[in-house]
C-alpha cells in the first residue's frame, strides 16, 4: 500500500551545526528591518506673515479691493532752483525758476508770494514777490533778501546755485494792517491693494489610505481635515500639503504681486509686503560683508527724516544676519525699553526669535529670516538670488488715515476676505473634503479629497518709514 505523500514537506526541518549560527539567521532573511518607526523631519520652517496675524491679528475687509489715504508729503514744504543765478547785489532782487514740487501736470506748486523763503545752505532770507505761473513746470519767482546788506545767495558763494533748496517759512514779518496770503492746501495719496485667492488640493486613493507602513509618527505640523484612512504615509502627505500651501500663502503675501497680464485666471493678484516696501519705501546700500556701525548710523538718520516709529523689526537674509553675529550687539545692548502690545510686546518678540539691539533711540529687532534665501527654502543654489544679502526695516508703529483722523492703522496689517460658509473656516482658511471615499462622501470614486483656500492680501501704511537694506 502505497504511503501519504509528503512532497510538500520541506526537507530537512533542522541541520547539525556547531557554532554560532547568525550567517544561518540571515540566510533565511529572518532579521527583523530594524527602522525608526518616527518620520524624519529634515527641514524647518518660518512664517512670518502667520506669526503677524497670531499676535497682531487680521483686519477683515467686505470687499476684494480695500484702500487708504496717507499725507502725499511733509507738513513743511520746500522747492529747489532750476539755474544758477549770478552773483546778485546786496539787497538785490532774484528771479528763480522752481525745478520741482509741482501737481496737477505741473500747474500747481506751494510757492506763493509774500512768503518767507530761507536759504538752505546759508540760512539767508528773503520774501516771495511775485510767482509767474505761465509756464508748467518752470514756474518763475522773484525773491528779495529781507536785509539789505545780504545778497541772496548759497553759501560760500557770490551765486544762487542751480539745485539749491529753498525752504518755505511761512507769512512772517507781515506787518501792520497785513492782508491774507493764498492758503496752502494740503495733499493726500490714495492707496490701495487687493484681496487674492490662494489654495491647495490633496487627494489620496481608499487603498493608500488604508495601508499601513514602517513609520507611524514623528511628522509635525497641522492636519486641515481628517483623512478617512488611517495610512500614516497619506497622513503625512496631507499634513507636508497643508505646510505647504502656508508657505505658499506666506510667499506671496511677502514677495507678490499684482496679475495684470493675459492669459491668464481672473484673479487680479495682491502687492505683497516687499513689493510695496521697493516702491514706497527708502533703500540704504552696501557693500556685502561690510555692514558696520557707520551704516547704522546712516540707516537711523533715514529713520529720523521719514518719522519711523521707535520700534522696529528687522528681516535679514542669513549673508546680512551674519554681518551683525560678531561684535555688533555687543555694542549695543537694547537696555531698558518699553513694550507694547500685541506683535509689539516683548512675549511675540522672544517667540518669534528676534534679538533687539538699541542705537539712536531706535529698538531694532533683528531676525534672521530663512525665506529669502533659495537655498533654504529649495536646496537650490541660483548663480544670482534675489533677496541674497537683503533686508527689510519694518516700523511697528501705527498712521492716521489722512482723510478721517479716527482711523488710525498699523504700519502692516494682514487683510483677509472671510470665506463662505461650508466645510470648517479658522484663521480664514476655508476647508472641505469631498469624493467618495472621503468623511463627505459626494460621489462613487473612492477618492478622499481635501480642499484648502484663503483670501488675504497685506497693507503697508507710511510706507517711507520702511527701509530696504541691500548690497550693491
Amino acid at each position: 500500500m502505497a504511503g501519504i505523500n509528503t512532497s510538500n514537506i520541506l526537507q530537512p526541518g533542522a541541520i547539525s551545526a556547531s557554532s554560532n549560527q547568525w550567517s544561518l539567521i540571515s540566510d533565511l532573511q529572518l532579521l527583523t528591518p530594524q527602522f525608526y518607526n518616527k518620520y524624519v523631519q529634515k527641514y524647518g520652517n518660518e512664517d512670518f506673515t502667520w506669526w503677524l496675524s497670531t499676535f497682531g491679528g487680521m483686519e477683515e475687509v467686505k470687499n476684494r479691493e480695500f484702500f487708504w489715504f496717507e499725507n502725499r508729503g511733509k507738513l513743511m514744504l520746500a522747492v529747489s532752483n532750476l539755474t544758477a543765478v549770478s552773483a546778485p547785489a546786496a539787497g538785490a532782487t532774484v528771479s528763480v525758476t522752481v525745478s520741482d514740487g509741482y501737481y496737477n501736470s505741473g500747474t500747481q506748486n506751494p510757492i506763493r508770494a509774500g512768503e518767507t523763503v530761507r536759504v538752505a545752505s546759508s540760512n539767508i532770507e528773503g520774501e516771495i514777490l511775485t510767482v509767474d505761473t505761465t509756464t508748467a513746470s518752470a514756474f518763475v519767482v522773484t525773491i528779495r533778501p529781507k536785509k539789505s546788506t545780504q545778497a541772496f545767495v548759497s553759501a560760500g558763494s557770490a551765486n544762487l546755485l542751480a539745485g539749491e533748496v529753498l525752504l518755505l517759512s511761512g507769512d512772517t514779518d507781515a506787518g501792520e494792517a497785513s492782508d491774507s496770503i493764498n492758503p496752502q492746501i494740503h495733499l493726500d495719496i490714495k492707496y490701495s491693494n487687493t484681496i487674492t485667492e490662494i489654495r491647495e488640493s490633496w487627494a489620496a486613493t481608499d487603498l493608500a489610505e488604508m495601508t499601513e507602513i514602517f513609520y507611524n509618527s514623528g511628522v509635525t505640523g497641522d492636519v486641515p481635515a481628517a483623512q478617512a484612512g488611517n495610512s500614516y504615509y497619506t497622513l503625512k502627505g496631507l499634513i507636508k500639503a497643508n505646510t505647504r500651501f502656508k508657505n505658499n500663502v506666506e510667499f506671496k503675501l511677502m514677495r507678490g504681486d499684482k496679475q495684470t497680464n493675459t492669459g491668464l485666471s481672473n484673479s487680479v493678484g495682491a502687492q505683497g509686503i516687499i513689493s510695496q516696501i521697493e516702491e514706497r519705501g527708502e533703500t540704504v546700500n552696501y557693500t556685502a560683508g561690510s555692514l558696520d556701525i557707520a551704516k547704522l548710523h546712516e540707516i537711523t538718520r533715514i529713520m529720523d527724516v521719514n518719522g519711523c516709529a521707535k520700534q522696529n523689526m528687522w528681516l535679514q537674509d542669513i549673508y546680512q544676519k551674519q554681518n551683525f553675529s560678531d561684535g555688533i550687539f555687543k555694542e549695543f545692548p537694547a537696555g531698558a525699553f518699553v513694550w507694547g502690545q500685541g506683535e509689539k510686546s516683548e512675549e511675540a518678540s522672544v517667540s518669534y526669535g528676534f534679538q533687539q539691539m538699541y542705537i539712536d533711540g531706535y529698538m531694532l529687532q533683528t531676525k534672521k529670516y530663512s525665506n529669502f534665501n533659495s537655498e533654504v527654502v529649495y536646496g537650490k543654489t541660483p548663480n544670482v538670488d534675489y533677496f541674497r544679502n537683503y533686508g527689510i526695516i519694518c516700523p511697528m508703529g501705527e498712521s492716521r488715515d489722512a482723510r478721517d483722523a479716527s482711523k488710525s492703522y498699523k504700519n502692516i496689517t494682514i487683510m483677509y476676505q472671510n470665506p463662505p460658509k461650508g466645510g470648517t473656516v479658522g484663521n480664514a482658511v476655508r476647508v472641505w473634503r469631498h469624493g467618495g471615499g472621503s468623511q463627505n462622501p459626494t460621489n462613487g470614486q473612492m477618492i478622499d479629497k481635501v480642499e484648502m483656500i484663503t483670501y488675504k492680501s497685506s497693507r503697508v501704511t507710511a510706507g517711507n518709514q520702511f527701509v530696504i537694506v541691500q548690497a550693491s
